[in-house]
């Protein structure tokens, strides 16, 4: 009794995880899915994605048939199950994006030296400052190669910094990563258990 019941209980997770595979994690668009892995039963897609209805999109905008931002206007309720995170588009967005990546080469090589040269620069180990306490020591016989790094640290903390102030805010789901599942026991057969899952959005 024992062998058939863990024979169905496994049958029922198979089952399960072939499902799944043949719709939301194949990079197939097919089922309920408005695009490729996205929408319908699956997660919400992301801005640009094809769309059918609003549920479909990390937005919750579904303009045409496309996913878009929702920007929030200031003093507005924010409706339930949304937040409110940075535009992902525009000026101050691309800003973010060539700030983080300057502050990341910058700090990726201050790191590097410090661990090639233990004792002699640690203040590297602090981002945006520590190429800068460096510089001011006069003994420092790296303080032109520190100065450009301490330059690109500094200039990608400031992008970074001017983007998220200037940048708008949108409107996005709370649950744009993973669906809820509703797991519930079920008898599979005569001897048989197993779980049953279904998605709420």
């Amino acid at each position: 009794m024992w062998r058939s019941a863990r024979a169905g209980a496994v049958a029922a997770v198979l089952f399960l995880a072939g499902s799944a595979r043949a719709t939301c994690f194949d990079g197939v668009r097919n089922g309920p899915e408005s695009d490729v892995d996205c929408g319908g039963d699956c997660v919400p897609c992301e801005e640009g994605d094809r769309c059918v209805a609003p549920r479909d999109c990390v937005s919750g905008r579904c303009s045409e048939g496309e996913c878009e931002e929702r920007p929030y206007v200031k003093g507005a309720d924010l409706p339930p199950g949304y937040h409110l995170e940075p535009m992902a588009t525009g000026g101050p967005a691309t800003a973010r994006t060539i700030g983080w990546v300057s502050l990341g080469v910058g700090y990726g090589a201050a790191y590097v030296t410090a661990l090639s040269l233990p004792g002699e620069v640690g203040a590297l180990y602090v981002p945006v400052f520590g190429p800068w306490i460096e510089v001011g020591d006069r003994t420092q016989g790296l303080r032109g190669l520190i100065a450009v790094d301490g330059l690109l640290q500094t200039v990608g903390a400031g992008l970074v910094i001017g983007g998220l102030i200037a940048g708008g805010k949108q409107i996005v789901r709370d649950d744009p990563v993973l669906a809820h599942l509703v797991v519930t026991p079920a008898r599979i057969g005569r001897d048989g258990y197993g779980l049953f899952m279904q998605s709420a959005f």
